[in-house]
């Protein structure tokens, strides 16, 4: 008994250490995956940059609109839900699928449906985002083709052409057909509705397909490729479409002048764009040590008169697609010295202003959905019509893709990618309520601008949802994968040293919001 129980002991003591070296691995495991979901310290920092920036600014404020920005004043609240949308929407983005800015607008919507009064009735905030939409224009159509792969473009003009403009085309009239069906619009307010809402934000999805790239999903067709540059010539397309047909419908002129206007509108902003860039290049010398700022102000500042002129002459979508190719333009002149596309100082200049101006545009468009009113027999209507649009404009997709010689799961891959709406959506969400006649308008119009709002609003919120989502969920299962890039992530060494804390693999990494991709 002695030696059995002696045996148990000398047992019970080898075992031990192994139990204990298995809690310890359990705890390190706890805490990686712990390290895995929290900020890290690179992204508390941020955060606490942000917070203080914010804080500055409005105390700065209150030296010039004193009263008006005390709590429970417009700007205020105002200042408050976009902080409160920038947390979310990021939040949201990285312990999920869903875009920061479906988070961004959904905070905005949740805020006015709850929120006490409506603080766009102060005249102050109102001017001061009536101001910022005409901003947010110029940093977004100057960022996206300053990083443009103009090579590929030139390649694949047909392709890229084709994918940007027939499912636009086929979703704006969709969109006119059933608003006129469903909720008895007249034409002319669902071909305004569709200019608007049958632009695709590739924003959302260039960062997942983007890392799909480098996991060797959809190279041997570039898909990446595809995806990033033809939306970014759709979002050129509506924003020269959009504004011929709101010019078209509002602006008072004669009838013959109105289809001069429309048929030179976007030509004119392809010659001022042109004008205009190379003058980015001229001016200043490309050595002055200043360059990198003072063409990033001149790009800036010529945007921001072409679109306040634009708005007033009533030249909509001159002025868009004159930056957008302006912007292309400069970029191309400059990679022919020492300024690589999507590498230069002034494209980087641009992506620090979105994501400063970013959470301004999705809370702020976020806000402008109004459900006081609204039915729910009129949301079913509302959207049935998105999605029935929606549905033809996939199906021109898949068929343009099987066209161009792609693989029947790489073109239900990009249909899935032509899913989300949201940035020019954003822009112009108030845009039916400004154009308005200011005489003459019956209340079925003042009716429909307004609902023109809630629509676009829960398209955002519906689109980008179900387009990030998707695009996540299906890329694996429909982008064919290269073998050498498998094998060689399947077989790399792995590293035996454990990182250290603030350079543990985040678990939802993000990436910036471009639409350039290398062509190799």
């Amino acid at each position: 008994m002695k030696i059995r129980k002696q045996l148990n002991i000398s047992i019970w003591i080898l075992k031990a250490p192994k139990r204990e070296d298995s809690a310890i691995k359990k705890k390190r495991s706890f805490l990686r995956k712990l390290l895995e979901v929290l900020p890290s310290k690179h992204e508390l920092k941020q955060y606490c940059g942000v917070i203080l920036c914010g804080s500055i600014l409005w105390i700065t404020l209150w030296f010039i609109f004193q009263e008006a920005v005390l709590p429970g004043r417009g700007i205020f609240n105002m200042t408050g839900m976009v902080i409160t949308g920038y947390v979310f929407g990021h939040t949201l983005e990285r312990y999920t699928t869903i875009s920061a800015m479906a988070g961004m607008t959904l905070v905005g919507a949740l805020y006015k449906v709850f929120g006490e009064n409506n603080f766009l009735e102060d005249p102050i905030v109102n001017i001061i985002d009536f101001h910022l939409r005409r901003i947010y224009p110029v940093i977004i159509l100057t960022k996206g083709p300053l990083t443009w792969n103009w090579p590929y473009i030139k390649n694949n003009s047909l392709k890229v052409f084709l994918l940007a403009t027939l499912p636009w085309i086929v979703e704006c009239l969709s969109t006119a057909i059933f608003t006129h069906v469903l909720l008895e619009y007249p034409w002319y307010w669902g071909l305004h509705l569709g200019s608007i809402l049958s632009s695709v934000s590739p924003a959302v999805v260039v960062p997942t397909v983007i890392a799909f790239k480098t996991k060797g999903l959809g190279t041997q067709n570039k898909i990446a490729l595809l995806v990033a540059n033809a939306g970014g010539l759709d979002t050129t397309f509506t924003e020269g479409m959009c504004g011929v047909i709101n010019s078209a419908i509002f602006f008072p002129s004669p009838p013959t002048y109105r289809i001069i206007k429309a048929l030179l509108a976007i030509f004119l902003g392809i010659g001022l764009g042109i004008a205009w860039g190379i003058l980015s290049d001229i001016l200043p010398d490309h050595k002055d040590p200043y360059a990198a700022t003072v063409r990033s102000l001149l790009i800036f500042a010529g945007g921001l008169l072409l679109t306040y002129a634009g708005g007033y002459f009533g030249w909509g979508g001159t002025s868009g697609v004159a930056i957008m190719v302006c912007a292309g333009t400069a970029a191309t002149l400059w990679s022919r010295r020492d300024w690589p596309i999507n590498d230069n100082p002034v494209a980087t200049v641009y992506k620090v202003l979105w994501l400063i101006f970013e959470p301004m545009l999705f809370t702020l468009s976020g806000y402008f959905l109004e459900v006081s009113q609204m039915t729910l027999a009129e949301f079913g209507l509302i959207v049935a019509c998105l999605f029935l649009a929606l549905l033809m404009r996939l199906v021109t997709a898949f068929l343009v893709s099987v066209a161009n010689k792609l693989s029947m799961k790489e073109s239900l891959f990009v249909a899935v990618t032509w899913i989300p709406k949201a940035i020019v959506e954003a822009v112009l969400v108030r845009v039916a309520t400004d154009s308005l006649w200011k005489e003459g308008a019956s209340e079925q119009d003042k009716k429909i601008a307004k609902q023109h709002a809630n629509i676009i609003v829960i398209a955002i919120l519906l689109m980008t949802t179900l387009g990030s989502g998707l695009t996540t969920i299906l890329g694996p299962v429909l982008l064919p994968q290269d073998s050498e890039i498998k094998e060689h992530n399947e077989f790399q060494t792995p590293n035996i040293i454990p990182p250290h804390s603030c350079d543990v693999k985040r678990r939802k990494p993000t990436s910036p919001s471009v639409h350039f991709i290398d062509s190799q």
